[in-house]
């Protein structure tokens, strides 16, 4: 019988199906310290919040990136972010599955936000970074506002922590790991695909042989 072109199309594919993966409750709020969550329920909805756009070394201004790029970090998490103002005792609430309007990446590759309570980490700290004021005027010199510490300024502190933290080392050594395994899969699937197609090309090249092989009657 004729060979048919179409053939590995109908064959039954032993691969699991793709399942998107469910939509997880965004309205989910974790407190940290958890003892004092009933204090905040009530409060935390007033609190900055922090994205880790704000502050990944590798999303553009256009995606949401809020500090220098020298200043931001590679690919944070609400975990980092967390555990830099749990160590340095700030309450805090972590929202793991709200996605960043500006940043429709980061909805599927590294959703949620931090909100926290910034009055105490401005005393925690007992630090008021100074602020230089650019002047339009090259000679004049950059003077120091006397203002307290600021949003971005909060931001370039949880940036400047995250790498010295225990948990992202372990999580960071874990994503290795996993890339590397994930990769060595590939590379054997790839090995392996390329053996079962080397054996059908084979098979196939040698049925055509005796068919050109046989004598007429």
């Amino acid at each position: 019988p004729a060979i048919n072109p179409m053939q590995d199309l109908l064959e039954s594919n032993n691969e699991p199906p793709i399942v998107p993966p469910p939509k997880m409750n965004s309205t989910i709020t974790k407190f940290v310290p958890d003892y004092e969550a009933f204090t905040m329920n009530s409060k935390y909805k007033i609190y900055p919040c922090i994205w880790p756009s704000y502050i990944d070394s590798n999303k553009s201004t256009k995606e949401g990136r809020r500090i220098l790029k020298d200043m931001a970090v590679d690919n944070p998490s609400v975990e980092d972010i967390s555990e830099v103002l749990e160590s340095i005792g700030v309450r805090h609430a972590v929202q793991p599955y709200k996605g960043y309007p500006r940043d429709v990446e980061s909805r599927w590759d590294n959703p949620g936000r931090v909100l926290y309570d910034i009055e105490q980490m401005r005393n925690k700290l007992c630090v008021e970074e100074p602020q230089i004021v650019e002047l339009a005027d090259d000679n004049d010199v950059p003077m120091l506002s006397d203002e307290p510490m600021t949003q971005k300024q909060c931001w370039r502190f949880i940036a400047s922590k995250i790498e010295t933290m225990d948990g992202r080392k372990d999580r960071v050594l874990k994503a290795e790991q996993k890339r590397e395994a994930d990769e060595k899969k590939a590379r054997e699937d790839a090995r392996m695909r390329a053996v079962l197609n080397s054996k059908k090309q084979a098979a196939t090249t040698t049925g055509s042989s005796k068919k050109k092989g046989k004598k007429k009657k």
